[in-house]
């Protein structure tokens, strides 16, 4: 005190004013760490950013000392956050001035944290200027105790060194040369150790950038950065669970990983190794006894070598014998493995089981209308050059659903797909993909649940010439589709292709097709045939029960209409029994219709046009279309048992209208000429019956009949005709 008083009193006012300062800092200062105020100034943002922490202690401006602190972000989908037992810290307090916090040291204990994907974004605002700028010279972690990605957790005895530079408002972000270190760690996956005695080395930096410059994974490119890990590795076992289904988990010990990289602004250098081993325990997906190692290998030079190796054994699922070559270093920054496979080079075998096999007709450059539906197996022998499969290649699925419309019809079943990939007698790449289905069935896509028909014998070979593409472009492609005897059970389903004057009302048959198609799915030529079996009918108004078969020639003429000719056809009925209009029942009736000439439009309402020539048992259904047999002149009578007629006329029906014109039918006894249209109840039409020198017209309009018995040729003659 005597000092004190010999001093100057501007002296002695000083150091009172600095120690009363200090005083009331390290008051104000504890105070506000340790209160609601401090931690309130903090989480003004709860929704980007949130601090709480324990006891925390400050001797001097800029120097804190905390415990027990917890950090928490989100950006976008990415939520983080950091634990530390103890944390010490320093703040640079001139800089302040600049609109920068800086902080030249925080020293961290006790600490763990990370990352996980949730599905809520939080997307950050457009950038501003005027942020201020964080600066972390550099944060230590002397003792770092676990570390998390989703459900990948590192645990162990760690270090690492970490520094950054930040400008907010969206500005410019930069990574600081960091290390990391760990020692007899252990890496979990979903709660299964797959590693343990890790020993893992690295440091990394990435170059100032703004989000915009390098967003996600493009950031690599901006990286460099050395990772060296040694580890024991987990063995694979498989399983099956209390449901039945297969599993792959992890059993302790028995593998091996060892890895040496370095990267440069994303790209690997020369050097870089990785090795991985892991035994197989347990059962296979068919219950047999899984053996041998799983080996994996790269290395990187020039380019970057790969090879993997799953063993073969008896009723596996899972082998595998790759050897690829990726050309260049550079680490993948965008898109997924279709990005990666224009690299790739090299010969793959093996057989897996996928969840999916949707995936394989493109791979083959296929047609889209032929689809792979649901998991199965797949066999395969790939020889790739940049990412396209070469000559030589072949894919096998032994058990797969598939899936192809053809003209708006779905034909599904279960069976076998093979592709190969070879050489066409031009010298020119092609395709092959044959199709065989142990069971299916065929509907229209509209009414998938009402089948046309089922089978069990299916084949659908399919041709595409060029290179398979990677970007969705498909070559000049054609297919060829054939059945036989697939059975219908209800022949009402090709009702859709009739007139509503020509019904079928019921029974069963078979039907058969042998059909070229083109690229779009279309039927470029073949046949298609049906047959049914007591068959009820309906025509022109007249119940039918029979035999019939068609046998129908298709050659596309105007694919964008969807019409066909169908020159060459055939339509019989055999063993027709029916009711005429006098409601007498007649018996064994049957004919022959060839189409030498037709056309049909699919286009909606369908319909059917053409030339046809009849070969009947007898002439009676035509003139029963006229009524009954009250009125006509006795003679007429005698038409219908005199004898096998042949017939030919013009043929025209779309939805209920069906017209028949420039009819003529005759025999060596008689002969009949007709016109008759058929629109609902609606009949109107003209007929001329000649028996030697007899002869007789028939005027039907509306259901009711006139008679022309004089000149009855010049009358019939004069009538207009229905189809120009």
């Amino acid at each position: 005190m005597a000092f004190w008083r010999g001093r100057p009193r501007w002296l002695r006012r000083t150091a009172w004013t600095l120690l009363v300062a200090y005083a009331a800092y390290l008051l104000l200062g504890n105070l506000f760490l340790n209160t609601p105020l401090g931690t309130w100034t903090a989480n003004r943002k709860p929704e980007k950013f949130q601090a709480q922490w324990g006891l925390a202690v400050t001797l001097f401006p800029g120097h804190v000392v905390a415990r027990n602190v917890r950090l928490q972000g989100q950006v976008r989908h990415t939520a983080w956050d950091v634990q530390a037992e103890r944390v010490r810290g320093r703040l640079a307090l001139w800089p302040l001035l600049k609109k920068e916090v800086r902080v030249p040291s925080v020293v961290a204990s006790g600490v763990t944290g990370g990352a996980r994907h949730v599905q809520t974004s939080r997307e950050p605002p457009p950038p501003r200027p005027g942020g201020w700028t964080l600066l972390f010279d550099r944060i230590a972690a002397d003792h770092v105790l676990r570390g998390h990605f989703d459900e990948l957790v590192l645990e162990g005895n760690g270090s690492a060194t970490f520094g950054f530079s930040k400008q907010l408002r969206g500005g410019p972000m930069q990574i600081l040369p960091s290390s990391f270190r760990f020692d007899h760690a252990r890496v979990l996956a979903d709660g299964e150790q797959w590693l343990d005695g890790v020993r893992l080395d690295g440091d990394f930096s990435i170059k100032r950038h703004t989000r915009a410059q390098a967003p996600g994974a493009r950031k690599l490119l901006l990286t460099d950065g050395v990772l060296a890990v040694d580890a024991e590795g987990a063995s694979l076992r498989g399983y099956f669970d209390p449901q039945g289904h297969f599993r792959i988990a992890a059993a302790p010990g028995g593998g091996q990983l060892h890895a040496r990289l370095e990267m440069r602004d994303g790209v690997l250098q020369p050097g870089g190794t990785v090795r991985w081993t892991a035994p197989m325990q347990g059962v296979g997906i068919t219950g047999a006894a899984l053996d041998g190692e799983i080996r994996l290998e790269a290395s990187v030079d020039e380019d970057i070598a790969l090879r993997l190796q799953v063993p073969e054994r008896e009723g596996g699922t899972l082998d595998l014998d790759a050897e690829l070559n990726l050309q260049g270093r550079q680490l993948p920054v965008q898109g997924d493995l279709h990005a990666v496979l224009p690299r790739a080079s090299g010969h793959v075998v093996g057989h897996w089981h996928f969840k999916s096999l949707d995936w394989v007709p493109r791979m083959f450059n296929a047609p889209p209308w032929l689809q792979l539906d649901g998991s199965g197996d797949l066999v395969a022998d790939l020889r790739l050059e940049e990412g396209r499969p070469a000559p030589g290649s072949h894919v096998e699925l032994p058990d797969v659903a598939v899936v192809a419309t053809v003209m708006g019809n779905d034909i599904s079943g279960q069976g076998r797909v093979r592709a190969d990939l070879g050489v066409s007698d031009s010298g020119g790449l092609q395709t092959r993909i044959g199709v065989q289905l142990d069971r299916y069935s065929i509907a229209g896509a509209q009414a998938s649940s009402t089948p046309y028909a089922k089978g069990n014998d299916l084949r659908l070979d399919v041709t595409v010439d060029g290179v398979p593409s990677r970007d969705g472009g498909l070559g000049a492609s054609s297919a060829h589709l054939r059945f036989t005897g697939a059975q219908v059970p209800d022949l009402r389903v090709y009702n859709r292709f009739l007139s509503e004057q020509m019904r079928i009302e019921g029974g069963s048959g078979t039907a058969s097709a042998d059909l070229v198609l083109d690229g779009a799915g279309g039927i470029g030529h073949g046949t298609v045939s049906a047959q049914g079996h007591g068959a009820r009918m309906s025509m022109g108004g007249r119940e039918l029960r029979g035999d019939v078969a068609l046998d129908a020639r298709l050659n596309r003429a105007d694919l964008e209409q969807r019409q066909f000719d169908l020159d060459g056809s055939q339509v019989r009925l055999r063993n027709v029994s029916s009711r005429d209009a006098d409601g007498q029942s007649r018996q064994g009736w049957w004919t022959q219709v060839d189409l030498p000439s037709a056309r049909i439009d699919l286009a909606a309402p369908n319909s059917v046009s053409g030339k046809v020539q009849v070969q009947a048992s007898d002439v009676g259904f035509l003139l029963d279309l006229f009524g009954n047999g009250h009125g006509y002149p006795h003679w007429m009578d005698r038409l219908v048992d005199s004898g096998q007629v042949q017939a030919s006329a013009r043929v025209h029906w779309q939805g209920d209208t069906l017209v028949l014109d420039d009819v003529h039918a005759r025999n060596d006894r008689y002969e009949v000429q007709a016109r008759l249209r058929l629109a609902g109840d609606d009949r109107h039409g003209q007929l001329l019956a000649r028996m030697g020198v007899l002869s007789a017209g028939v005027d039907l309009r509306n259901g009711q009949r006139d008679m022309h018995l004089v000149r009855a040729r010049e009358w019939f003659e004069a009538q207009p005709a229905l189809l120009r």
